[in-house]
């Protein structure tokens, strides 16, 4: 069945894991020299990273709580 909770948690998960992707390329870059803006590339790699790990802790957190909640809910209701 479609559960509203674990859809926006896997969403959050996903996005997360898309700005850790981006803040990787971008430091990347910045260790590399290899871009054009060196100052914004650190300040915008570190904050996706931030951002990004902040994502994907919520949504696995929110994941976590949702699945306990639907197991003690099939345990009531046995």
């Amino acid at each position: 069945m479609f559960d509203p909770e674990k859809t926006t948690s896997l969403v959050w998960f996903i996005a997360g894991g898309y700005l850790l992707y981006l803040g990787d390329d971008l430091l990347t870059m910045f260790f590399k020299n290899n871009t054009d803006y060196p100052v914004m590339s650190l300040i915008a790699g570190a904050l996706f990273v931030i951002f990004g790990g902040t994502l994907l802790f919520f949504g696995w957190k929110k994941w976590k709580a949702q699945e306990k909640k639907d197991n003690d809910n099939e345990g009531s209701n046995k």
